[in-house]
């Protein structure tokens, strides 16, 4: 059974999320589509129905729903579907690899952005 709207493409993408009015969270983003993506959050209880924000390489913030928590990686749903033009990006390289530069904590900052307060 297959409960996705939008299939997810295999990435390696840096991101980053918030969670409430929280620290960023520098992750690697290992799949996306327009409707989610999928990624290791690091230590920490992940409950389905938490909401956060997540950065897409230096697209961002958007709002995100935890659909699930499974085996040390989370699944999010995007309150707003992405620009499939974004997710193509990512597939055409556009988009830095961390898989052959970088790891999540060395990610370059990301203009200070803070998380909106979620109403």
């Amino acid at each position: 059974m297959q409960t996705r709207k939008t299939s997810r493409k295999t990435v390696s993408l840096p991101g980053r999320y918030f969670t409430g009015l929280g620290n960023p969270v520098d992750v690697t983003l290992i799949d996306l589509s327009t409707g989610g993506c999928r990624f290791a959050p690091g230590p920490g209880k992940f409950t389905p129905g938490t909401q956060l924000q997540v950065f897409v390489g230096s697209s961002g913030p958007h709002r995100a729903m935890i659909k699930w928590s499974d085996g040390g990686e989370i699944g999010v749903t995007f309150t707003v579907p992405l620009n499939s033009n974004l997710v193509d990006q990512s597939q055409d390289g556009h988009v830095p690899d961390l898989s052959k530069s970088m790891a999540p904590g060395d990610f370059e900052p990301m203009d200070g952005s803070r998380p909106s307060r979620f109403c």
